[in-house]
């Protein structure tokens, strides 16, 4: 395996780290993502920087259809020693590729009431982001805002704001272009804008 891991385990980890949880903090906030990872493609740095950051042993991962290659794979066990797992049920972390089809959020991990925090965190590869689809507000958002990302269509929008009404139950999801993030919680409420 040629793709390298944190070069400076701690260091890297810790900066990956400010970056998603100011994007935690912040929902729909695009934040600049450290340039300290080069993994195997199509697995983008930002998600390949989530994983080697928050996934561990103990963190079942699943990887999409374009996801699963060989290199993706072992650079998700070797780097982060997280399992894999066939099916996106039992996973913590959910990891998509742009162009795949997303999971449905009902179908991923919610938490329980005595552990909300025992959730499911997915993680949507995209081209970019946009402010035209949807309006957001809740904790962190001092005044409503718009958000959106290319490829995610109202179905998708639709199911987030469902997840929503479930807090505090539900997915975390996490948006990552190469080099960025936005997060959008499940405290985060979700108005699809009025087509023009």
């Amino acid at each position: 395996m040629t793709e390298a891991g944190f070069a400076e385990p701690a260091a890297d980890a810790a900066h990956a780290f400010r970056a998603i949880m100011k994007a935690m903090s912040r929902p729909g906030l695009v934040v600049d993502v450290p340039d300290i990872l080069s993994p195997p493609a199509p697995f983008l740095p930002a998600a390949a920087a989530i994983a080697l950051t928050l996934c561990d042993f103990q963190t079942p991962v699943w990887l999409s259809p374009r996801l699963i290659s060989d290199g993706v794979r072992q650079y998700v066990r070797f780097h982060a020693g997280a399992p894999l797992v066939a099916d996106h049920t039992q996973a913590l972390f959910a990891f998509v590729a742009d162009g795949d089809a997303v999971p449905d959020l009902e179908e991923l991990a919610p938490g329980t009431h005595e552990y909300p925090d025992r959730s499911a965190t997915m993680v949507i590869e995209v081209q970019a982001f946009r402010d035209s689809d949807i309006e957001v507000s809740g904790p962190g958002i001092p005044v409503p805002s718009g958000f959106g990302a290319a490829g995610i269509g109202a179905t998708f929008w639709e199911a987030m704001a469902r997840n929503h009404a479930r807090f505090p139950l539900g997915v975390d999801v996490i948006f990552v272009t190469p080099r960025s993030m936005a997060a959008l919680p499940r405290s985060t409420a979700i108005r699809l804008k009025e087509a023009a």
